[in-house]
């Protein structure tokens, strides 16, 4: 075992030495910590990754993503390369790991500040993710992403979901089979997209849906690995008898409720298209898909079904996800509740007005 050391700020330190001779220390706030980084860094010798004291941001960038990012959705790893290519890499690619200062990581959150909010997470998370495995590989001493957060726009807020009659337009607008059985999916049994897209026949019995797998996209064509976005995802739920009742007037033209036109495998442009021409120009408001998810929470929570429950049935893998959604929705409560207490006291100004006062002999 290497010699171990306790340093003045802190922090232990340990001395490795990797297969090619060189030495390298490693650092850690407590012992596990410290493990942690020595397992991180001998991992990697083992498997041949160059990496050293001088390594560029744009090197362990494809470390990182080659060795920390495998096994993963093709689209969450596709997330993860935009954001460096697209946003990272001219302001940091040629820096060395141990050169980046908070006032650099500033610089690209500057670039995209403003962009939405959903970006700039994006661009945010990726960098965080890289320096924090850059300092367990004992790269660097600090992360230069501690503290740094998004720029909040004071923009409104948009549309999260459809009103009821919204949403009953919606459904009397929507006639071809493959998107009126989309937008059921989603509005009814509360599916992703990707989830709705990615559901067979086989999937529903007895008055239930299991969700089992999820189509996403990489390009065009369909990314092979239907793998769902999170355990929490794998659920099953009631078919109400609204979607029942579409799913008996859906021609089987496939193993896929939803396939594309000519019944073949769903791809990103048939996707755009059935969305485009048979659904979002048949309404007079905006609507996206997420909205129909969105608006099938609104329907758990005005239906009174708890929030365990309904953190169940939306495949959250957080109680706070669904929590979210329900204190919005608290707080659109109140503010109604604030309009019928102005009524109601309206009302009883006007009756106590017209009240005749009546003096006694």
């Amino acid at each position: 075992m290497a010699k171990l050391k306790k340093r003045k700020d802190g922090r232990y330190q340990r001395k490795i030495t990797l297969s090619n001779g060189k030495v390298r220390i490693v650092y850690g706030k407590t012992l596990a910590e410290l493990n942690a980084a020595e397992d991180a860094v001998r991992n990697e010798d083992s498997q041949g990754l160059t990496v050293g004291d001088h390594t560029l941001v744009g090197e362990w960038a494809k470390v990182w993503m080659e060795s920390y990012k495998q096994g993963l959705r093709a689209s969450t790893v596709r997330m993860y390369r935009d954001a460096y290519n697209l946003h990272i890499m001219s302001y940091l690619g040629r820096m060395e790991l141990r050169d980046v200062k908070p006032v650099h990581v500033r610089a690209v959150m500057s670039g995209v500040s403003e962009m939405s909010d959903s970006l700039q997470h994006k661009v945010l998370l990726t960098m965080r993710q890289m320096f924090q495995t850059a300092r367990l590989n004992g790269l660097v001493l600090n992360d230069p992403t501690d503290g740094i957060k998004q720029t909040k726009h004071a923009r409104p807020e948009k549309k999260k979901y459809l009103t009821d009659d919204e949403a009953a337009l919606l459904m009397q607008n929507v006639t071809e089979p493959r998107a009126r059985a989309f937008c059921g999916l989603c509005l009814y049994c509360g599916l992703r997209k990707e989830e709705a897209l990615g559901l067979r026949w086989a999937d529903i019995l007895d008055g239930k849906l299991t969700v089992n797998q999820a189509v996403t996209f990489l390009s065009n064509q369909q990314d092979t690995n239907h793998e769902l976005k999170t355990k929490a995802a794998h659920r099953t739920v009631p078919v109400p008898q609204k979607m029942q009742d579409i799913l008996a007037q859906t021609p089987r033209m496939g193993i896929y409720i939803v396939p594309a036109a000519d019944g073949s495998e769903m791809t990103r442009s048939a996707y755009t298209k059935m969305w485009n021409t048979h659904v979002k120009q048949l309404v007079p408001f905006s609507v996206h898909a997420h909205m129909l998810r969105h608006t099938y929470a609104t329907t758990l929570y005005r239906a009174g079904v708890d929030l365990r429950t309904a953190q169940k049935l939306m495949g959250h893998s957080s109680i706070q996800m669904t929590a979210d959604i329900y204190t919005h929705l608290v707080t659109e409560d109140s503010i109604a509740v604030s309009d019928k207490l102005d009524e109601y006291l309206n009302i009883r100004s006007e009756m106590k007005s017209s009240q005749k006062v009546v003096k006694l002999a």
